[in-house]
C-alpha cells in the first residue's frame, strides 16, 4: 500500500487492475462521484479503467490525461478516499487496483459520502437522486480508503441531509452459489484449511464463488488451490487477497503441472444428442468435458504458437460468473478458434454466444453443439430465402475425410488428454 507521504515518481512502471464496468456503473460514476471528485479525478478513473499498455511507466498515463505528476497524485488520492482506487507500491512497481462504484443504495447509506455529496451538491439535486432508489437496495458494506478523506478534501462544513434516508436500508442481496461437484473438489476440505489459518467461517463463505470458479477454470486441485490461497493470504486481516492471488496465477505462466489437474471421467452422451450428434462431434464433447476451460484454450493456442492473454483469462472469469458450466465453455471457445477461425477469444463475441446458450438454457456440451448447429441452420435458411441460393458457410461438421483444423485440434486435445493419465 502507498505511504501518505509516498511521493510518486513519473517513472515507477505500472500495472492495473481493472474492474467489470458496465452503463450502470458509468452512470453511478458520474451522478455521484464526479461532483465529489472533480474532472481529473474522474478522466484519471477512465483512464485507469481503460490503459492497456501495463508494462509502461507511469508518465505515459500522465502524457494520456495531460496532467502533471502533482495534479495526477491529488486526483490519486480523492480516488482512493471515495473508495475507488486502491494503491500499491513495490520495488518501483506500482499498481493500481480499480473499484467500481458504490451502487446508490450503499452509496446513499455511507454517512460520510452520502454527507459529502450533499454539501458540493445542494439539496435538490441530493433529494432528486434519493427519490429515484427502490424501496430495497442493498445495505452499507465497509469502503476500503487509503488517503484520510479530509487530507484529501480538506477542511470542510458538512451539512447533515434532512432528505428521509430510513427507507434506504435494504436486504443484503446474495450471488448464487456455484453449485459444487463433490467428486472432483471437495470445497470443506479447502475450508477447513482456512479456518486453520485463522479465517472466519463467514469469511470463507464469502469466498466459496471465487474459490469454486477457480477450480473451474483451472482444474486445481484441493492441495493446489490450498498452496495458492494460503500465498495469497493477508495474515493481519484473516481475508484473501484477489490480486495477490492472481500474482500467483501468473507466476504459473502457462506450466500448470499435470498433477494439479483434478481427473475427469469420461463423457457419457445420452438421449437425444447420442442420435444427432455424429462421432468427431461425440469425440469433441469428451474432449470439452475432459479439460478445464484454461486448459483447453491453452492447447488451441498452442497448435498456432499462441498464448493465453490476461485478456481471455478475465473473459474466461466472466464466462463462468454469467453461470456456464466448464464444458459449454469450452464449446464456446472451440466454436470461436475453430469454426469462426479467430486468433483470440473476444470478449464481446464471447458474451453474444453466452447469451445464445443462456436463453436456450444449454446445460451441457452436446446440448452446446446442438445450439450452434441449430442456429446456423437457421442462419442459412434467412440466407436462402432472401438470395434464393445455397450460400457456402461454415458449420460444425466434422465428417469431412480431410483433416481440417478442427480434426486437428481434436487429435491435439486427445492426445494432451492422453499424455496426463498416469502410465
Amino acid at each position: 500500500m502507498i505511504e501518505k507521504q509516498t511521493q510518486l515518481n513519473a517513472y515507477w512502471h505500472l500495472r492495473i487492475q481493472v474492474v467489470n464496468f458496465d452503463s450502470n456503473d458509468l452512470k453511478n460514476l458520474t451522478d455521484f462521484y464526479l461532483p465529489m471528485v472533480g474532472t481529473d479525478a474522474f478522466a484519471a478513473y477512465l483512464a485507469l479503467q481503460n490503459f492497456d499498455d501495463f508494462n509502461d511507466q507511469l508518465n505515459e498515463l500522465l502524457d494520456l490525461l495531460n496532467i502533471s505528476l502533482l495534479a495526477f497524485d491529488d486526483a490519486r488520492k480523492k480516488l482512493e478516499a471515495t473508495g475507488l482506487l486502491n494503491s500499491y507500491l513495490s520495488a518501483g512497481n506500482l499498481l493500481f487496483v480499480i473499484k467500481k462504484p458504490l451502487a446508490k443504495e450503499i452509496f446513499f447509506a455511507d454517512d460520510l459520502l452520502s454527507s459529502f455529496f450533499f454539501s458540493v451538491a445542494g439539496k435538490a439535486r441530493f433529494q432528486k437522486l434519493s427519490m429515484q432508489l427502490q424501496k430495497e437496495a442493498m445495505p452499507l458494506s465497509a469502503v476500503k480508503m487509503n488517503a484520510n478523506f479530509y487530507e484529501a478534501f480538506g477542511n470542510i462544513n458538512l451539512k447533515r441531509p434532512d432528505v428521509a434516508t430510513a427507507s434506504l436500508s435494504a436486504k443484503k442481496l446474495r450471488k448464487p452459489l456455484i453449485e459444487e461437484n463433490k467428486d472432483t473438489f471437495n470445497f470443506d476440505l479447502v475450508a477447513a484449511s482456512l479456518k486453520k489459518y485463522g479465517v472466519s467461517p463467514d469469511e470463507v463463505a464469502k469466498e466459496h464463488n471465487f474459490i469454486l470458479s477457480q477450480h473451474l477454470i483451472y482444474g486445481f486441485s484441493e492441495e493446489k488451490m490450498i498452496d495458492l490461497l494460503a500465498s495469497a493470504l493477508l495474515i493481519d486481516k484473516k481475508t484473501v487477497d484477489h490480486t495477490l492471488f492472481r500474482q500467483q496465477l501468473e507466476k504459473l505462466a502457462l506450466k500448470l503441472p499435470e498433477s494439479d489437474s483434478v481427473p475427469v471421467s469420461a463423457a457419457v452422451v445420452q438421449g437425444h444428442e447420442q442420435v444427432k450428434l455424429n462421432r468427431d462431434e461425440r469425440q469433441l464433447v469428451q474432449a470439452a468435458k475432459g479439460l478445464p476451460p484454461f486448459q483447453f484454450l491453452a492447447q488451441l493456442k498452442k497448435m498456432r504458437g499462441g498464448i493465453v492473454t490476461s485478456a481471455e483469462q478475465k473473459n474466461i472469469d466472466h464466462l463462468v460468473d454469467l453461470g456456464l458450466k466448464p464444458e459449454v465453455i469450452n464449446i464456446l471457445i472451440h466454436q470461436i478458434l475453430v469454426g469462426m477461425e479467430s486468433t483470440n477469444l473476444p470478449a464481446a463475441l464471447s458474451q453474444a454466444i453466452a447469451d445464445s446458450f443462456l436463453q436456450s438454457h444449454v446445460q451441457n456440451a452436446g446440448e452446446a453443439i446442438l445450439s450452434v448447429k441449430s442456429r446456423q441452420e437457421k442462419q442459412s435458411e434467412k440466407r436462402y430465402s432472401k438470395y434464393k441460393l445455397v450460400q457456402k458457410e461454415k458449420k460444425i461438421d466434422y465428417g469431412s475425410a480431410k483433416k481440417t483444423d478442427n480434426q486437428l485440434a481434436l487429435d491435439a486435445l486427445a492426445k494432451y488428454q492422453r499424455e496426463k493419465k498416469p502410465s
